[in-house]
């Protein structure tokens, strides 16, 4: 009974607040827990339920695998407005069966903050768990990503399969030796190095016997693929492998066991090509035909609040999400944003929503960030808006940026104002996770309009 009751409430609330305009996915989900703090496991559960978590790739992951599944014709419970805490989870396996507690979906994609492990996992005992990485993040809000990793494989039940990531050893270190465990990576790249270089590595020796590895290759952060010189220990074999990248014709083999099959590239950004051949994994073990999961690539996309391009006359206009607080998510979007040809302008409003309403005092993410990325020639201008703005600049400075190239605007949005766009071949959008529906969107909103007005006065 006191299940129900558990039910009922969070239902009746979910629909006083969605009748207010709030998105009710996280309140509905705490008066759950209140009436009953173990609603997570005595809840009925889907015929089989997928936690996607990670530091970086989560919620595109997650999205990514609800899509796929829903393709294949089944009721997928899904948590994609990214409400991934226990509150949130609870909220949408609440939304996923009826008013007298029946399931009526087929399986549950349940994108899972990887903090929240103990207070979830547990009770959720997830069938697949797929973890994309385990990474240095916010400092003040998380801890090493070993401590993650322990958090995590404290939490999980033996009879979860997990799927891993192989070229990232702290992931690959996930459970105990009783969890099934398939592993998906990325072959090495033209643009992969011998040695670690930049600002943050968090694996360096032997977790067998503390001898300073060797890398077969590095990627970046602790990303690549090592062996030990002295015991023999290496990174695991990939299941599941991603190679032959054809970013000129968007294509990648994925190779599942050595059956190699030619999918499209949903993005070259090579986060994205890691959340790809997760996906690709997690649908394998799922028991998705092959064939099915290579044509599902064709229709899947990122989200659009992650990653979207867009040419508006002759520029083209890239939003591209880059994490605040978190050093190596926003090096990846730095390095990917890099990669383009062309002269670039580039609007960076990426503080957290922390920053605006809390006084943090640490910065130092910001030296976790390979800036460096931006002290290109082809970048001819950044325009950095937000309360963080001068930690910014001082940070593009450092990392060799002119300083004559960085505006500094206190409003998060101006920059879309100020970014000049005269032989402009590509304008960047760079926004963060929680201003992403407000500055992210009315930077990409104003920014479309000039450069329209550009497009029809030149035409």
């Amino acid at each position: 009974m006191r299940v129900l009751l558990a039910i009922w409430a969070t239902k009746l609330t979910a629909l006083a607040l969605r009748a207010v305009g709030r998105a009710g996915t996280h309140v509905p989900g705490r008066v759950a827990r209140r009436l009953h703090p173990g609603i997570i496991g005595a809840i009925r559960h889907p015929a089989q339920v997928v936690a996607v978590t990670g530091t970086n790739g989560k919620t595109t992951v997650s999205n990514l695998l609800a899509e796929a599944l829903t393709g294949e014709g089944l009721v997928v419970a899904s948590n994609r407005n990214g409400s991934n805490l226990a509150a949130g989870i609870a909220a949408t396996l609440i939304g996923a069966v009826t008013w007298t507690g029946r399931p009526r979906a087929d399986i549950a994609v349940l994108e899972l903050d990887e903090r929240s492990g103990k207070l979830v996992l547990p009770g959720l005992d997830p069938d697949v768990l797929v973890c994309t990485n385990l990474t240095r993040d916010s400092i003040k809000r998380n801890a090493h990503p070993g401590y993650i990793a322990w958090i995590l494989s404290s939490a999980l039940g033996p009879r979860t399969t997990l799927v891993l990531n192989a070229d990232d050893l702290i992931t690959a270190s996930l459970g105990s030796d009783a969890n099934p465990r398939v592993f998906f990576g990325v072959d090495r790249l033209p643009t992969d190095g011998d040695r670690p270089t930049g600002t943050a590595v968090d694996v360096a020796i032997c977790p067998v016997c503390e001898t300073t590895l060797d890398w077969d290759f590095w990627r970046f952060n602790h990303i690549g693929k090592v062996h030990c010189p002295a015991c023999g220990f290496r990174s695991p074999e990939a299941d599941h492998l991603a190679r032959d990248l054809d970013t000129e014709r968007s294509r990648v083999t994925l190779a599942f066991d050595g059956d190699a099959r030619s999918a499209h590239l949903i993005n070259d950004n090579i986060v994205n090509v890691y959340n790809e051949v997760a996906v690709a994994a997690a649908l394998d073990v799922l028991g998705v035909p092959r064939e099915r999961i290579v044509a599902a690539f064709d229709r899947l996309r990122p989200p659009t609040t992650r990653f979207a391009a867009e040419r508006i006359g002759e520029v083209a206009l890239v939003r591209l999400l880059t994490k605040g607080l978190v050093g190596v998510a926003c090096s990846r979007a730095f390095e990917y944003l890099a990669s383009f040809g062309g002269r670039k302008t580039v609007a960076l409003s990426i503080d957290e929503w922390s920053e605006r309403e809390t006084e943090v005092e640490n910065t130092a993410w910001i030296y976790d960030a390979d800036y460096e990325y931006l002290a290109d020639d082809s970048i001819a201008q950044i325009v950095v808006g937000g309360v963080r703005r001068h930690d910014q600049a001082l940070r593009l400075a450092i990392a060799g940026v002119d300083p004559a190239r960085i505006v500094t605007v206190a409003s998060e949005t101006e920059p879309a104002e100020l970014l000049d766009l005269d032989g402009t071949a590509v304008v960047f959008n760079l926004h963060s996770v929680h201003n992403a529906l407000t500055t992210g969107d009315a930077v990409q909103r104003r920014l479309r309009e000039r450069l329209a007005e550009r497009a029809g006065a030149s035409s």
